[in-house]
Formats: C-alpha cells, sequence, structure tokens
C-alpha cells in the first residue's frame, strides 16, 4: 500500500508539472470545460474538435518548441451544477489554463481562476466575466456591442425612413434567462430608448433556459419590424412565428453563424432570408489564410466530417482564428520562462500584453485592462437565393458603453 501511495503520488505531480515525451518535449495540459451532450453542443462540438485539431497541428509541426499540447476535456452539459466539479477535474488533471465555451461558466469560475492561478480562455463575452479585469481572457467581443453595432448598421443601411413616410421600426428581443440573453436584452433596449429617432422599443421576452415553445412571445412581437433573438432557442422562435406569418426580420449577434445548418434545416431558407448577423471570422466562401487553414486542418484531421462541419455553419472556421492566438499566446509565454517554468501566471503575463495582426483581420489584443481580444465585427445578410451567408458590410469598429 505504501508504494502504491508514493507511485500515485509521483504521477500526481507528474500531471502538474509536464511530462518529458522522450523526445525531449514536455506534455503541457490544457482543461476545457464545455458542452458536448447538452442543448447547445450542436454549435459547440465543432469547438472542440477544432481546439483537438489546431493543437495537433501545433504538435505535429513543433510550433511550440519542447512541448506537446494536451486537452484534458470535462462535458459540463449546460448544467451550472457541473461548473465547479468541472474546474476541480480538469485541475487535478493537471491543467495551467482552462478553456471555457459557455458565458456563465466563466462567471461562475472568475474566482476560482484567481484563487487558484489557474486563467481562462474563453470563447464568449460577458461584462461581469471580464469586468472588472482579471483572470479571464476571451476571444469574444461584447455580445451587446454586437447588437448595438447592428442597430446602427440597420439605421443607416437597412431601414429606409423615407420609403416608410418617416415611420421609426418596432425592435424586440427574443432569448432564453441566462446571462447573454439578459445582456442582449439590455443593450438593444439601451440603444432603442437612447435613439427614439432610429428605433421603437416594443419589448423583450427571457423564458426559461431550455424553453422551446413560444406562443406567447410570438403575438407579443408580431407587429415588429426586427427582433433580436439569441443562439439555440431563435431556431423555434424562428420556425413557429414564421408559421404564423409573421414578417420580422430577425438579427443577431456571432453565436448565429454557429448554428446555420441546425437553422437551415429547422426553419428553411425562406424562412431565413433577410436576417442580419455579425461575425468576428471570414465565412467558408471567402479567400483568407484562416479559412485555407481550417479547410487544411479538416482534409488532414477529418476528412469524413469536412462537409459536415462546413455545413454546420462558423463555429470550426471562427475557432481556427482563436485557437490561432491561444497557441501562439502559449508560445510567447514559454519562449519567456521556459517550458519547466510554465505555470498560469506565466500565460497571464504573456495575454495581458498579447497582440496578433492575422491578414485580413483588424489587429486583435489583449492590454492589462483589456480582456476581450476582439473589437471589430462585419455584416452578413442570410440569402435565400445563395442558400449562403452573403457579407454586406466592411470591418466595423464595435460600439461599446
Amino acid at each position: 500500500m505504501a508504494c502504491f501511495l508514493v507511485l500515485a503520488l509521483i504521477a500526481l505531480l507528474c500531471i502538474g508539472c509536464g511530462d518529458d515525451k522522450g523526445d525531449g518535449r514536455v506534455t503541457v495540459v490544457i482543461g476545457e470545460i464545455t458542452d458536448l451532450t447538452g442543448p447547445a453542443s450542436p454549435a459547440i462540438i465543432p469547438l472542440h474538435y477544432v481546439t483537438q485539431d489546431v493543437f495537433r497541428h501545433y504538435n505535429e509541426g513543433g510550433l511550440i518548441p519542447g512541448v506537446e499540447l494536451k486537452l484534458a476535456t470535462y462535458d459540463q452539459q449546460f448544467n451550472p451544477a457541473r461548473d465547479v466539479p468541472g474546474w476541480d477535474w480538469v485541475r487535478d488533471r493537471g491543467a495551467k489554463v482552462v478553456q471555457v465555451v459557455l458565458a456563465p461558466t466563466s462567471e461562475v469560475l472568475k474566482l476560482f481562476a484567481e484563487r487558484d492561478k489557474v486563467p481562462i480562455f474563453s470563447q464568449s463575452n460577458t461584462v461581469p466575466m471580464i469586468e472588472p479585469p482579471g483572470w479571464v481572457f476571451t476571444t469574444a467581443p461584447s455580445t451587446g456591442g454586437q447588437l448595438k453595432t447592428i442597430l446602427k448598421w440597420i439605421s443607416e443601411h437597412h431601414w429606409d425612413y423615407e420609403a416608410a413616410g418617416g415611420r421609426v421600426p418596432k425592435i424586440g428581443h427574443l432569448a432564453w434567462r441566462e446571462t447573454m440573453g439578459i445582456e442582449q436584452q439590455d443593450a438593444v433596449r439601451e440603444y432603442c430608448l437612447a435613439n427614439p429617432n432610429e428605433f421603437e422599443w416594443v419589448g423583450g421576452f427571457l423564458p426559461p433556459v431550455a424553453s422551446m415553445s413560444f406562443a406567447g412571445e410570438i403575438e407579443a412581437l408580431k407587429d415588429c419590424d426586427y427582433i433580436s433573438v439569441h443562439a439555440y432557442a431563435a431556431a423555434y422562435f424562428f420556425r413557429d412565428f414564421r408559421a404564423r406569418g409573421y414578417d420580422a426580420t430577425f438579427f443577431h449577434e456571432a453565436s448565429a453563424p454557429a448554428y446555420r445548418g441546425f437553422y437551415a434545416d429547422m426553419i428553411g431558407w425562406e424562412g431565413l432570408d433577410g436576417s442580419i448577423t455579425v461575425t468576428t471570422d471570414y465565412w467558408w466562401d471567402e479567400t483568407n489564410p484562416i479559412v485555407d487553414l481550417a479547410k487544411e486542418l479538416l482534409d488532414r484531421y477529418r476528412p469524413d466530417q469536412a462537409e459536415e462541419m462546413i455545413y454546420a455553419g462558423s463555429t470550426y472556421v471562427g475557432a481556427v482564428s482563436n485557437q490561432t492566438a491561444f497557441c501562439e499566446i502559449m508560445r510567447q509565454a514559454i519562449e519567456e520562462v521556459g517550458v519547466e517554468n510554465f505555470d498560469g501566471q506565466a500565460f497571464y503575463n504573456a495575454a495581458a500584453k498579447f497582440e496578433i495582426q492575422m491578414e485580413g483581420y483588424p489587429k486583435r489584443f489583449f492590454t492589462e485592462t483589456k480582456r476581450d481580444l476582439v473589437d471589430h465585427v462585419r455584416v452578413y445578410e442570410w440569402s435565400a437565393e445563395a442558400e449562403e451567408l452573403v457579407r454586406v458590410s466592411d470591418w466595423l469598429p464595435l460600439i461599446t458603453g
């Protein structure tokens, strides 16, 4: 028994420190807390795949000298009761940094990250995650800022005030009652009330998480000209709203293109036609090195899934840019301190001064006080004729405040 306990302790210490691969490389464990089986999984599973694939790309190419990245994944199942157990699980496996997808998870774990000196690298964004700035870094722009940017674009390029006889469009909102949906509603209402000469705020609805029937909300919002909707719930609201013959234009932030295949299957392109969204990356049919890398990774590692991943939406291609940024932070941190000294504090120090200029993108950066990497978006429309998303703007600076 004593020998067993000694061996177990040695194994645990090796997990924490990283073990030599026998070729001079040391394994560094990255935790991942995500939803692989819950209601958000249709858009999130490709995020998990691309994290695996970009890590493999960096490992095989020796792009972080002396290091092999290893992913330890915990399925949170869109269940907040699993957030803290998930944190303990990945930490027990030696995670020096933890990647998180869902905003509520990052909010819950923010204090744990500071306590344990283990940074969170998130792919969603809410105010509590990054204000005050701490140990959570995110690749997503402000969710409310995205919607304010769309509203400004609508007022300048989409709604014809003259043809409408000076009438301002009516705006509504529908999302599940969770942190991102609430923050989005607050942003849309705030923008409309601050610009009464551009929009009329009708109201917003925040039914419980996992609601899929919206009869009352549909009737309350049926006379809107534009309705802000969010993520998974949007598919059911879209479908039933259109089935009743109502005509509002839907608009949504950058999570919506991740559900392209799900929306198309649920609603059909005729129902989606004219919807407005923003993205933080290039689309599959556009020319850009990140798109080329995404296709290359799919061809190399997931040839049997490539068509499915592309049809699903923007998740894979967008996550390639996010994971590239993550791996470059890792590379810089390890260059600064050496792999034998790498820990969460080293990642934090490198991230707090990180910037990256990818071809075709505005510069992306963190600072000592700025925790969201991305602050530009582009507007796309859903086209039934093309059965595709069509870009209708250049890069726009995000409206904040």
